[in-house]
């Protein structure tokens, strides 16, 4: 019988290393284990493959300087190198059911603040990653930063599949002679395990993908950065009209090809769509609107939708753009309608004789999901009531009044309820008749407003 070897072949490189042909990668079927001609350079020939389809090998890329020439593993020396200032960015990435992702940012879950504790736990794990990888060298690390931002389900930063979650970046920093990767990899690994383990009670069926160096500088091999991949082509979307061909559309008049009008980048430009549904938070003056809605904008935001806003400014005359800007300097010199243009973002600014409605300026807002009007009490809007006191303190009206059919709900305090719910069974005695009130929602509590605001919507 023939006895068969299990020793793995060896390829002896220019290096004086030697790798099991398994970690050493070949140009072409067929020729892993092959021995290779020497080159006139010291590296070896890659065999018949063609010399412009294969780059050529580096030496020092191919080493692996944490294997022996026996094949043992080892720390490596760097009593040699030079110190020089080193870093390392790292992210990864949490991926989660969207309740879970809005249990974390409203600070619900059970064992406490989630993303606190996530950077924690990643800068610890940095400082101790010598002790979990063996062959790593312990560092005095001077810095460590860990930045864990949501995902959202669409907009800047969502992922091409609508999934959410966080994305977990690390920054780490050290004056030495070796490489502070590993140490931003850990720091991000941990972090992830930290969130899935914090929130895991809930949801077990969250991931942690992409982890992965994103730029290191310093040391012999200097500034490297991962290529950005290119964004996949953005999908048409679908229209009633018959399916295009290749062809460009023809004018029967001239039979020359007519080129299709480009869609417009402006909200209500050609192609747009209908304008959002807005709510309106409605009450009088200092009775908390615009720091409540800054809250909800920043939280429906947070859960994955565009969020566009309105400000009613309830008083005659205001400063157009910021005084000394080159727009305000236009509308000084009399121009009564300025525009202005940047990347990324426009504004337009007018003077008009009458108030302009509130529904012509939401024709406009076809390019978000919500729009939120802060003011407009007499629109007709669907409208939130929001209120602290239940009296206006400069006119003395009762915010009990601002509710009418359209209102979907009432954020106040416990005592305005109280006093809301009485005045109603009052009413209801004296009219023989049941008032019907829109439910009350702490005023303090924007998480179940932005709640309500989505069931609203149908999310």
């Amino acid at each position: 019988m023939t006895k068969r070897s299990t020793k793995k072949p060896m390829i002896k490189r220019a290096t004086g290393e030697k790798y099991p042909t398994a970690v050493v990668e070949t140009d072409g079927p067929g020729q892993q284990g092959a021995p290779d001609a020497p080159t006139t350079d010291g590296h070896q020939d890659a065999g018949s493959t063609d010399a412009a389809a294969s780059p050529a090998r580096d030496a020092y890329r191919d080493m692996l300087t944490h294997v022996d020439e026996k094949g043992d593993v080892r720390m490596v020396d760097v009593s040699d190198k030079a110190v020089t200032q080193r870093l390392a960015v790292a992210e990864g990435s949490i991926l989660m059911h969207p309740e879970t992702q809005a249990m974390v940012l409203e600070d619900r879950a059970k064992k406490g603040d989630v993303l606190a504790c996530a950077r924690v736990a990643g800068i610890m794990a940095s400082k101790r990653t010598s002790d979990l990888i063996p062959m790593c060298h312990p560092l005095m690390i001077t810095k460590s930063k860990v930045d864990i931002e949501p995902i959202p389900a669409q907009g800047d930063g969502a992922r091409a599949d609508g999934r959410v979650g966080f994305r977990v970046t690390s920054t780490l920093g050290v004056t030495g002679v070796t490489g502070i990767e590993m140490e931003a990899l850990t720091a991000t690994s941990v972090a992830c395990l930290t969130i899935y383990d914090m929130c895991k009670a809930v949801d077990r069926g969250m991931e942690i993908v992409d982890v992965r160096l994103l730029h290191k500088e310093g040391g012999r091999s200097g500034v490297w950065e991962r290529a950005e991949q290119a964004d996949a082509p953005a999908v048409a979307p679908a229209t009633d009209t018959a399916p295009a061909t290749d062809a460009a559309p023809y004018s029967a008049e001239t039979a020359d090809p007519v080129e299709p009008e480009p869609a417009s980048p402006l909200p209500g430009g050609p192609g747009a769509k209908a304008a959002a549904p807005a709510i309106a938070f409605i009450g009088y003056q200092n009775s908390g609107k615009t720091t409540l809605v800054e809250k909800i904008i920043k939280r429906l935001t947070q859960r994955g939708l565009r969020v566009g806003s309105i400000k009613h400014h309830g008083h005659k005359g205001f400063d157009i753009d910021q005084p000394g800007k080159d727009s305000w300097r236009h509308a000084q010199a009399g121009s009564r309608h300025v525009g202005l243009v940047a990347p990324g973002q426009y504004a337009e600014y007018a003077y008009t004789e009458n108030e302009v409605p509130v529904g012509d300026l939401l024709t406009h807002y076809t390019d978000v999901d919500i729009v939120i009007v802060e003011g407009y009490k007499t629109a007709g809007l669907p409208n939130i009531v929001v209120t602290r006191s239940g009296v206006d303190r400069l006119r003395g009206d009762t915010s009990y009044d601002l509710i009418d059919e359209n209102t979907l709900a009432i954020a106040c305090n416990d005592v305005v309820e109280r006093n809301f719910r009485a005045r109603a069974a009052r009413e209801a005695e004296q009219a023989d008749a049941v008032r019907e009130l829109p439910p009350f929602i702490s005023i303090n509590d924007a998480a179940a407003l932005v709640n309500f605001i989505l069931r609203w919507l149908g999310r």
